[in-house]
């Protein structure tokens, strides 16, 4: 009977002392949002080509900090799940110097939250919504060049606490992302095409854009003078390598 009442006691109770003078451990719920919290990040950790993540929906804050940032050194970020932030104040030496490759024109399509988290893992956050309102993305890029960092930065120093990578290459180009309703049949209806006689209620969305993609893709002279004034020269894609295990302690540190 003693037994019972303490266990009884003890259900209705904050964490404590059990009868027997040992420490209890209380349940707690899951919230939701905990939940899908920790989901997402276990979808962002396992994302297709996760340390080549595009970045054609990063904050313009964070765009200004890696062209900022990439003009006086290499650029350190810190990565956990769906997050890749930069370290606008970890000061790392080195330099990034370009190269032109042949234009390479890709295009995506993402129509569930699978495709969000496997391809643009970095972007999830601000596009979800827009998959659960009922519609699909389709992005259109391309690639003209490459911005390289020579070696891993030998030298951190400021605020790099939490640094885990460190920005190898930075892919530039041009590209288009739009949102378009999906058909009211389940069906696909391609941006701006519509069959005669079809019947849905696919439509066009929101774009967004840096630079123009066709004319990019049709250059071929293309170098670090003439980039921009051929409006190729946004970041679409970044390389990242994980700093090495002292480099990464070594900014914990900072």
């Amino acid at each position: 009977m003693t037994r019972l009442y303490c266990w009884l006691s003890l259900g209705l109770a904050l964490p404590t002392l059990g009868c027997g003078g040992t420490p209890d451990v209380v349940a707690k719920d899951v919230t939701v949002a905990e939940a899908e919290g920790k989901s997402n990040e276990a979808l962002c950790q396992s994302a297709t080509d996760r340390e080549n993540p595009l970045i054609v929906e990063w904050p313009g804050t964070h765009k200004v900090d890696l062209e900022s940032i990439s003009k006086r050194g290499i650029v350190v970020v810190k990565f956990k799940g769906c997050k890749l932030e930069v370290l606008p104040r970890c000061e790392a030496k080195g330099a990034y110097t370009f190269e032109a490759v042949t234009p390479q024109r890709d295009a995506l399509e993402i129509k569930d939250d699978a495709d969000l988290f496997s391809k643009l893992p970095v972007a999830s956050s601000a596009l979800k919504a827009e998959l659960a309102s009922g519609k699909m993305l389709k992005l259109d890029y391309v690639l003209v060049g490459q911005r390289l960092a020579g070696t891993e930065p030998e030298e951190l120093s400021g605020a790099c606490e939490g640094g885990t990578h460190y920005v190898r290459t930075i892919s530039v180009g041009a590209y288009n992302m739009e949102t378009q309703s999906r058909a009211k049949s389940g069906a696909d209806v391609d941006v701006g095409i519509v069959a005669v006689g079809a019947h849905n209620s696919s439509s066009r969305n929101r774009s967004r854009n840096s630079g123009d993609v066709v004319n990019c893709a049709g250059k071929t002279d293309i170098d670090e003078k003439n980039i921009r004034g051929y409006g190729c020269g946004a970041p679409v894609r970044l390389g990242l390598a994980p700093l090495s295990a002292g480099r990464s302690a070594e900014a914990s540190a900072q």
